[in-house]
């Protein structure tokens, strides 16, 4: 990366286009002055459910999703800016483009902050070695790839549930770290206020990144340990119908209770 564009303190987002994105780009434009915000369409495939069950439970999951994003997120939405970034509104299969990355390199960005836009390839990357970071909603020492808040519930693993800061490199969720946190869990949480504590923790992290970063104070660590990569695919009818069923059973409740009292 040249001097020039090192020593930039201009930041750009790019992120998804839901109401979780706009969320975590809302907070951090009300702490920090953003240049341009990418936003990336995104048309998420529903899997062909095998049953009707597996297809209730689909509709049953993004239903709630929907509904605790409308009632908890949209409240948090009207913070006042530190400015009026421009907004850049992309298909997602543009994002590797090379109209992408003339987009990008307009604003000589120091630091980009991503999240929920997928997979950065070499053109960007190689652009930007040092300057990408990205909020996983998951600890990649157990859980990396696609909708790492939801597999630890799956799993029945509810103490790894947590997100980090990292910054981007090939490899999937392997980049150095730069913040990390574990979630704190409450007896009357469900399946969506765990994934979305995950957010509220992930955006934290990433506003203390870029606050390091303004200061030249970040100080990055190696992952010692690679987890289980879990694709998109995966995150089908059958699995949400698995965590449906552990939701209405009051299996998750006493996993919680569980998990919650194995604290110290």
């Amino acid at each position: 990366m040249n001097n020039t564009r090192s020593k930039s303190k201009n930041i750009i987002l790019m992120i998804g286009d839901g109401l979780r994105h706009q969320y975590f780009f809302k907070q951090l434009n009300s702490r920090h002055h953003i240049a341009a915000v990418f936003i990336l369409s995104s048309n998420y495939p529903k899997p062909t459910a095998k049953t009707k069950e597996e297809n209730d439970a689909w509709n049953w999951f993004f239903n709630r999703r929907n509904e605790f994003e409308k009632d908890t997120l949209t409240p948090t939405l009207e913070l006042k800016p530190q400015n009026k970034p421009d907004i850049i509104n992309l298909e997602g299969s543009k994002l590797n483009s090379p109209e992408t990355l003339s987009l990008v390199k307009k604003y000589s960005p120091g630091f980009i902050a991503v999240f929920g836009i997928g997979i950065l390839k070499e053109e960007i990357l190689s652009y930007c070695p040092d300057s990408i970071y990205n909020l996983h909603v998951g600890l990649p020492e157990f859980y990396r790839g696609s909708s790492c808040n939801f597999w630890p519930i799956y799993n029945r693993d509810l103490k790894n549930l947590g997100a980090i800061v990292h910054k981007v490199e090939k490899g999937i969720d392997t980049g150095e770290i730069a913040e990390k946190k574990v979630i704190t869990l409450k007896l009357d949480d469900n399946e969506q206020s765990i994934m979305w504590e995950t957010l509220i923790v992930g955006t934290q992290l990433m506003n203390e990144t870029l606050q390091k970063w303004e200061r030249d104070a970040l100080h990055l660590k190696v992952q010692n340990q690679i987890g289980k990569q879990y694709k998109m695919k995966e995150f089908n009818p059958a699995a949400i119908l698995n965590v449906k069923l552990m939701v209405e059973s009051g299996e998750l409740r006493s996993e919680l209770e569980s998990t919650i009292g194995k604290k110290p």
